[in-house]
Order: structure tokens, then sequence, then C-alpha cells
């Protein structure tokens, strides 16, 4: 068992008859204010298949008017994504598809990310006001989507001084202040940047995050939720003639604080309060070699990370685990005519590290090395095609000395017809391997390897369409994905069985003079085994969720310099349950923001945002909740209204 008190629930059960299926989901960011401009849309998307193209899912725009302080804020617009933990950001848990965090790629300025090293918490740990863009790769992409990516790409792309500067700005600061209702909270930030000279930027960023415990929708405090958050951030970057660039950035995220034990649940007598701390340091080094030859467009990317989480540290049972990771990316593209060939190769190597009650466990090391060819085809004017193949190659060592070998090739391939300039029509076919890594660090405790484990190999099916004519945005798409020879924990680590799941989404967006709007829907049925996945699944592989709708309306006036929007998410009933599971019930969230520039410029800007405006108190489905052997709901609830208010200062 992978947690002596959270027994992996049995499988299979009962057969179950697979749903239909489509993701992609589209929406825009708040207008602009100015009525000259020509206002850029916001796109957020979510494919099956990247191809050549950059995705946006949420951009730096509509974060700040989120005032988005977790990773529900980022990703509340996108309803193939659901986020369980509750309010607590270091509690959040990542889901595409009913798939979770830790069976996606995700990565940093192009850096891999080690997973969580606890599975009560969460993966993902970053401070959204660092962030320019974030992308989604839903589902099995292509070649260069990187290694393991059996269920998708996460990508966060950081900012940089030239994205604050102003043309004619050699320095400028922005300083921060804002508060939390449902918390009591305050957020203070401090970001300086400028040209050093003509060819050096600097930014330099620290943002911090106090508050008590937060309130849910019936007005009772959530205990061990207080934040002691601090982000630091310091990003260099430099160019020279003949199209030499680089980048080197330098990140650290840090809580803590009272947790229970149990972090992303609530305090009960098997979950006693202790003092935990999570940390994550990632430095990355990024560099662009753009001479203007067809021929050669290089990108080298190297990263050092860290990720550790320390638990129980006020008693003398303290324990200490996490994962490093350092490697390195190089690929290069290369234009041939109609041809758009991308090829490189990927390295990383991963260390899971234990101290468990001043006792260290023997390190684990695993180590992938991969190589991909990706060639983008354009067949006359109305035809594109996608050609991709990966090879990768994993070694696995683990703490009692087994080795565990793989290696494969994954092949993608991607049709797209465009009968006319507002239609587009894709189909696609991609496959992915991951091979056995560390056990995660805090269950080395616990858990041994099987003396033979197969690599897990995915393969997802989309077929989606888009359509755009003047202010009018249609997307629909369905997908089919599976994962064989799924890799989870129950007596001991091993080959558990096959994940399916198949969806689909669609959405609608208008745009015309200072108005916006969209509408966006989406469902899916992860199953293991033709089991439901649920509550006893949702540490290390997925969980359901009803189907999703999302609104979004917002409105501008230029004259006087405000931008007003609302939003909401609606969860249907989930029924999707394994035999003899309760049903989960649906809910509706409601957010409004309302921001000013008082100065008419962007010198000063105030921002109000009301998060439940409804006070809604519930569970979000995704959140590891109901089990029998509590009878009762043991996820941590989502807050009640949160009114946030912010005061940005421009220098």
């Amino acid at each position: 068992m992978h947690d002596q008190n959270h027994p992996v629930r049995p499988f299979p059960l009962k057969p179950v008859t697979l749903a239909l299926a489509i993701a992609y989901c589209s929406a825009y960011s708040p207008l602009s204010y100015a009525e000259t401009e020509e206002t850029q849309l916001g796109l957020i998307q979510v494919t099956a298949q990247r191809g050549s193209d950059t995705n946006t899912v949420v951009s730096a725009q509509r974060i700040e008017v989120e005032q988005a302080v977790s990773l529900q804020d980022l990703f509340k617009q996108t309803p193939e994504v659901s986020i369980g933990g509750g309010a607590l950001p270091v509690a959040q848990k990542l889901y595409v598809h009913g798939i979770g965090e830790r069976m996606l790629s995700v990565t940093i300025d192009g850096a891999a990310q080690p997973e969580s090293a606890y599975h009560h918490a969460g993966q993902v740990m970053i401070e959204p006001e660092l962030l320019k863009r974030v992308e989604i790769e839903a589902g099995t992409g292509a070649a260069t989507a990187g290694p393991g990516a059996l269920g998708g790409a996460l990508r966060f792309t950081t900012k940089s001084a030239s994205d604050l500067l102003r043309p004619d700005e050699r320095i400028g600061a922005i300083l921060k202040a804002g508060y939390l209702s449902a918390s009591q909270g305050t957020k203070l930030g401090a970001t300086v940047f400028g040209r050093v000279s003509d060819d050096i930027e600097l930014l330099a960023s620290q943002n911090d995050l106090g508050s008590s415990d937060y309130k849910d929708g019936n007005g009772r405090t959530v205990a061990n939720t207080a934040l002691d958050t601090q982000s630091s951030f310091i990003k260099l970057n430099a160019k020279k003639s003949g199209g030499h660039k680089f980048e080197l950035a330098h990140e650290a995220y840090q809580d803590q604080g009272l947790r229970n034990k149990r972090t992303n649940m609530l305090e009960i007598d098997i979950n006693p309060t202790q003092r935990q701390r999570m940390a994550r340091q990632s430095t990355t080094f990024n560099y662009d070699y753009l001479p203007g030859d067809p021929l050669l467009a290089l990108h080298l990317t190297t990263f050092l990370n860290e990720n550790t989480v320390r638990l129980a540290m006020d008693t003398p049972q303290q324990e200490r685990a996490g994962t490093k990771s350092h490697g390195f990316n190089l690929g290069n593209v290369s234009r041939l005519g109609e041809h758009k060939l991308s090829y490189g190769v990927n390295y990383r190597h991963d260390t899971g590290f234990a101290d468990i009650a001043s006792t260290a466990l023997a390190d684990e090391k695993s180590d992938v090395a991969g190589t991909y060819l990706q060639d983008d085809i354009a067949l006359g004017t109305q035809w594109a095609l996608g050609l991709g193949v990966r090879y990768d190659r994993y070694q696995y060592t683990d703490m009692v000395g087994q080795q565990f070998d793989s290696n494969g090739v994954s092949p993608s391939v991607n049709l797209a017809f465009m009968p006319n300039d507002q239609l587009t029509v894709r189909l696609s076919h991609a496959r992915a391997l991951r091979g056995v890594g560390v056990i995660e660090p805090y269950l080395k405790q616990f858990q041994t390897n099987d003396s033979h484990i197969d690599a897990e190999k995915a393969n997802n099916t989309a077929l989606g369409t888009e359509w755009q004519n003047g202010p009018w945005r249609l997307n629909a798409s369905l997908f089919q994905q599976q994962i064989d020879n799924y890799i989870g924990y129950d007596d001991v680590r091993d080959n558990m069985g096959k994940v399916q799941t198949r969806g689909y989404s669609a959405s609608a967006g208008y745009q015309a003079g200072q108005w916006s709007a969209s509408l966006g829907t989406a469902y899916a049925k992860p199953n293991l085994n033709d089991v439901p996945l649920s509550s006893g699944d949702a540490f290390l592989l997925g969980n359901s969720s009803g189907r999703t709708w999302v609104t979004q309306l917002d409105y501008a006036l230029p004259a006087q310099h405000i931008k007003l929007g609302w939003s909401g998410r609606f969860t249907e009933k989930l029924t999707y349950l394994p035999e003899g599971e309760s049903s989960k019930p649906g809910y509706g969230i409601h957010d409004v923001y309302a921001q000013w520039l008082p100065t008419g410029k962007d010198n000063v800007t105030l921002t109000f945002t009301v998060k439940n405006l409804f006070d809604k108190a519930y569970v979000d489905q995704s959140s590891y909740g109901y089990h029998p052997r509590w009878a009762s709901v043991a996820a941590l609830p989502e807050s009640g209204r949160d009114i946030r208010v912010s005061i940005a200062w421009r220098i």
C-alpha cells in the first residue's frame, strides 16, 4: 500500500461503457483601454497536437485582473483543467482531462521540473506574478513535447525585463500591495527591471504572501491553511551581434507553516497538526543562435532543479524528502522549401532522496535520454502535414540496487485541412513512452519495486475544428487517450493496468468594440481497467469531474480608463464513479473584477476582484474527498467569498 491510511482501490470491479469525447476551449483576455488600438485576443487554447504553433492558455494580463495567487486562479477559465486541494496553494493538484500532473511533462522556461516529493502536496509551485504565459498541450503530443509526456505538457514562461520596459525606458520598477479578505492575507511585491546596456537586461522580483487560515463558504475557518510564502526571482538577458541570445534565471519558492500531516486533507484524528515546509529552486540557462540562415535556429536549455518537502519539523520524527534534477535540451529548426524540420536531443538525470527521523535512506537515480525529429510540411495552400518521431531510453537504479532499463520509439502524425481562411480541421495521433523512474521520495519508506516493471506507453487521437470569421470564433474537438502499463503503488510498485479517457469540449467566443464574451465546455471520463477514476486515484493518477462550463464577459470604458469583467465556472453533478460510491454534487462559482487607471496611465493601477461572489460552500470534485473509512468529506473545502484589492505603482 502506498500509505498506511490511504490504500489504493483494487481493480478491476466492473466493465464500464466508455464515453464519447471532445477537447478544446478558447476565451478572451480583458479588452484594451485604448479605443484606437486594435484589441488583441488573449486566446485560451488547449490542443491535442501542438505542432509548430504556440497555444497560449493564460496571458499575463488575465493573471493580473484575477489577482492570481494559485493554480486554481490561473486555470479557472480552462474547462479541460481541474484543480483539487482547496484554497491552499501548496496542496493543489492539477488534472487535465482527469489525468494528474504527474503524468504530464512540466517545464518552466524550458526546464523540466521534478515531480512532487509528497503525494499530499502539489507538484507545481510557482508565483503567478512572474508569469508571462502558460501553455497546455492536452494529451500526448508532437515529438517536440519532450520525454514522458503521457498526458500532455504544461509549460510556464516567466517575464523578462523587455516585457515590462517601455521602448524609451532604461530602468523601471513596480511596487504592488494587495489584500485577500477570505484569509485576511496581505501580498507585497517589488519588481525592478532595466537595461544595463544596449545588449543586457536585468529583472529582479520578490513577492511575499502572508495570511491567516481561510474561511469556507459556510464561514468556517479551515484549520492549518495560513500562508507564509516567499518567491524570489532574477533573470538576466543578453544578446550579441550575429544572432546570439542568452538568458540566465534563478527562482526560489517556499511555503511554510502549521499544516495537517496530510496537507490536502482536513484536520481529523489521523491527520494531526505539524509544521511543514515545501520549497522549489530552479536555475535555468537558455541560449539561442539565430543568424538568419533558414537552416539554423539553434536553441539550448540547461537546468538544475530541486523540489523538497520537510514534514513534522517541530518533532524528533522530522522527515525530509525531495528530488533533484539536472539536464539539457538542444534543438534546431531548419526550413527547406515547404518543410520545417525540428530536431534535437534531451537529457535529464533525477535523484530521489529522503531522511526519515534523521536516518538517510539510500538515494535513487534515474536517467532519460532522447532524440526527436519533427517535420511540419505545407501541402499547397489548404493542407498541412506534421510527421514526428522520438526515441527515448530510460535507466533507473532503486534504493535496493535493482536496475530497470527501457527504450522505445514514439511516432506522431497531424493532418490539417484549411478549405478557406476561416476554417481549419485537424486530425492527429501521437504516442509517448515513459520508463520507470524514482519512487516518490516520501514513499520510499513504504514502497519497493517489483522485480520487473514495463514502460508506460500512451497514445492519443484527436479530431478538432476551428472557425473564425470577423468577431466570432468557434472551436470543437473530440479525443481518445490510452495509457498502457500504468505504473502505480499497491503492495509493491508495479504495472497496474490500462488507463483510458475519452472526452470532448467546445467553445464560442465573440469580440467587437469594447466587448468580449466566451462560452466553453469540456467533459472527460477517465478510468483504470474500465473502473472510473475516483478519490482513491487522485494522489498519483487522476480523478473524475462532472461536465464543466466556463463563461466570460469583459467590457472596457476607455474614456474612464476602466475595465470590468465577469466570469463563471459551473461543474455538473458527477455520477461517473465506481459502483457503490456516492455521486458528487455540482456547483457554480461567479467572479467579478474592475480595474482602474486613476491617472489615465499605467503608473498607478487599482484592481478590485471578488472570487466566489455568492459565497458558495463547496468541495471541488477533483479534491481527494469522500472515503468509506471516514464516511465523510475529508478534502479541504474551497474558499468562500474572497474580496481582493491591490494597488500597483509603476516608477
